[in-house]
């Protein structure tokens, strides 16, 4: 792609009026990710896990909730690119994040190599533990990742859970234009 389409937002070789599809799916996951980053935000502020508020509870929480609309953008097919997007973006703002607490260039690599490895097994866990037929498994994992390893009937584990149902849903409404389930 030339820089001019990049930076002028359209393709006037074909229609001068058209939107580039890179710049939709982007504006999509942006919105997308900052409705994931409201949920987080608004689950830590209602203090109902008894968490300090630091990195590691956002990195978990949000590792959490972007897996649970991963896993319903797989569900509903053809939306491939939208997941990829959203994951790569979900690690760009968490860079940012890291820069923003004064994590220097030279230690960013290694550090975004740990949250990466991180993520994708909090991912997979959470992935696998949907696709079970029970509710154990996600129990288990949000015990173990986002609440320190506390015991499976920790009431903690339902406030969590009680933010999943319904939200992919909403948060791909969120979308310009929306994605429908």
């Amino acid at each position: 792609m030339s820089w001019f389409k990049r930076f002028s937002g359209k393709d006037h070789h074909n229609n001068p009026l058209a939107e580039p599809e890179e710049a939709i799916l982007r504006r999509q996951t942006m919105a997308i990710h900052d409705g994931i980053i409201d949920r987080v935000l608004r689950i830590i502020q209602q203090d109902d896990l008894q968490l300090t508020d630091n990195f590691d509870l956002r990195f978990d929480l949000l590792i959490l909730l972007v897996s649970r609309v991963l896993r319903h953008l797989h569900g509903l097919g053809h939306h491939l690119p939208l997941s990829q997007a959203l994951w790569e973006l979900t690690f760009e703002s968490l860079e940012e994040s890291l820069h923003d607490r004064g994590v220097t260039d030279i230690r960013m690599a290694a550090r975004m190599r740990t949250l990466l490895q991180n993520g994708t097994g909090r991912r997979n866990a959470y992935l696998t533990a949907w696709d079970a037929k029970t509710e154990q498994p996600i129990r288990e994992a949000i015990a173990r990742n986002v609440l320190n390893g506390c015991p499976i009937g920790d009431p903690r584990i339902d406030r969590v859970l009680a933010n999943l149902p319904g939200f992919p849903q909403a948060v791909l409404q969120l979308a310009d234009p929306p994605i429908h389930s």
